[in-house]
């Protein structure tokens, strides 16, 4: 019952603003002014960091709880302590405490949507859990995401480009604008890889609220494969995640960990950090599924994690690639084909379609304008196409597969209960 509950909420808008949230937290007794935790937003790059910093926590014998979206496979992916989902029993007992908050306040507030109810889980268990840190990042934005309530110690902005435009606004100055609404007062911010402009809008708003920013390439830097700032020097070439920007992602988690340990009282030991970066793991981005030949997947879901995927595939020099495309038809599906065309010409581009999209996924009549091109074609059955390139036996072959990110959830889903891979090769 508790289990339909939850999914009958995820037909319920969403709703951006924390009167909703800041409501639900005070019924359920303000979990999240005990916590102290690091906040991330940003365009991409989020999970990524969330991951890097949970294994640098655990590494330095702390407790952590972790907060990201979307899920692979399990929606208790979403919510995790010391790295791992949270266990079933302990998902549904959270779930539950949130139903019965719903009906006290129900009829000021009517039904939670979905990520209320998964937001006000997470404060619960880590409240309940006793975490040292919780690590939360930002559903869509920052200012009027359900995640930004409480007071972190840390704030961190990855990076910033253009997505959710219906909701962000059409320009990097809106979309900065928004990210930057997850800074609080006398906090330390820590910066990513951005523009100029987008900089002098987050400078604007830290010098409002009275906070410290430590901007990377300024007060830290990647320099010759190395984390460096004024305190640590820290080698990035045996980096577990896979794509050079991970190096970007990494410098940012290490400062953001940095910023929270000092802010806790806490010294960083550079081996533990190195350490934890040789056996860290972010589902669904650059993750490899066959290595001989290869088939990796990638969630570039918009137009700079695409640029970001062309940098990582043309790095690859003399191998035979094929992309594997889908996406939601209310993303930028054509302009990411568009630019991918236009950087990758002598790649072979295989669009389809996927099923958990419940029709909204894009289909051939929706890239007609793209489908004239010798190196385009369509597959209805993406299963079909991945397990023709893992029996090649080419080993200069690579399938690259990429868009949606739950495009990508219903790809390793489907790879991780399939055959067994030695009936592919045998």
């Amino acid at each position: 019952m508790i289990q339909e509950w939850l999914k009958k909420s995820e037909s319920i808008p969403r709703k951006h603003g924390l009167y909703r949230m800041e409501a639900i937290l005070e019924a359920l007794g303000n979990p999240e002014r005990e916590l102290k935790s690091i906040h991330i937003a940003g365009t991409n790059g989020k999970g990524s960091t969330a991951a890097m910093v949970t294994v640098f926590a655990k590494a330095h014998g702390l407790r952590v709880g972790t907060f990201t979206s979307p899920h692979m496979d399990s929606i208790r992916e979403r919510i995790q302590l010391d790295g791992v989902p949270l266990r079933e029993e302990s998902f549904w007992q959270a779930a539950s405490v949130v139903r019965e908050v719903e009906r006290l306040l129900f009829e000021e507030w009517g039904a939670f949507n979905y990520f209320e109810i998964l937001t006000a889980m997470m404060f619960v268990v880590f409240q309940q859990e006793s975490v040292d840190l919780a690590i939360i990042e930002v559903g869509i934005g920052g200012l009027l995401d359900n995640t930004n309530v409480g007071d972190p110690l840390v704030s961190v902005i990855t990076t910033i480009g253009l997505d959710h435009q219906d909701l962000l606004g059409s320009t990097l100055e809106e979309i900065t604008t928004q990210k930057a609404g997850i800074i609080k007062a006398g906090q330390q911010v820590v910066v990513g890889p951005v523009t100029r402009e987008c900089m002098d809008v987050i400078r604007r708003t830290a010098s409002e609220q009275g906070a410290t920013v430590k901007v990377f390439g300024e007060s830290f830097s990647l320099i010759e494969d190395s984390y460096q700032d004024e305190a640590f020097m820290i080698p990035l070439k045996q980096l577990a995640l896979q794509g050079a920007f991970q190096k970007e992602n990494a410098t940012v988690a290490i400062r953001a960990f940095r910023a929270w340990m000092e802010a806790t009282r806490r010294s960083v030991q550079a081996e533990c950090i190195d350490a934890a970066l040789r056996i860290v793991s972010w589902p669904g981005r650059m993750e490899v599924l066959q290595a001989t030949p290869l088939v990796i997947i990638d969630g570039a879901h918009n137009l700079p994690a695409i640029e970001r995927l062309i940098q990582n595939m043309t790095a690859r020099v003399g191998k035979k690639q094929t992309l594997l495309f889908s996406a939601l038809t209310r993303k930028d599906s054509q302009q990411m084909l568009l630019r991918l065309q236009e950087a990758l010409p002598d790649v072979n581009i295989i669009l389809t379609s996927f099923h958990s999209s419940k029709g909204q996924s894009i289909a051939r009549s929706d890239m007609e304008m793209v489908l004239g091109s010798s190196k385009i074609s369509y597959e209805e059955s993406f299963e079909d196409v991945i397990e023709r390139f893992a029996r090649s036996t080419d080993n200069k072959s690579e399938l690259w597969v990429t868009g949606s990110l739950y495009f990508i959830a219903e790809v390793r889903h489907w790879w991780n209960n399939h055959k067994p891979k030695e009936e592919w090769t045998s």
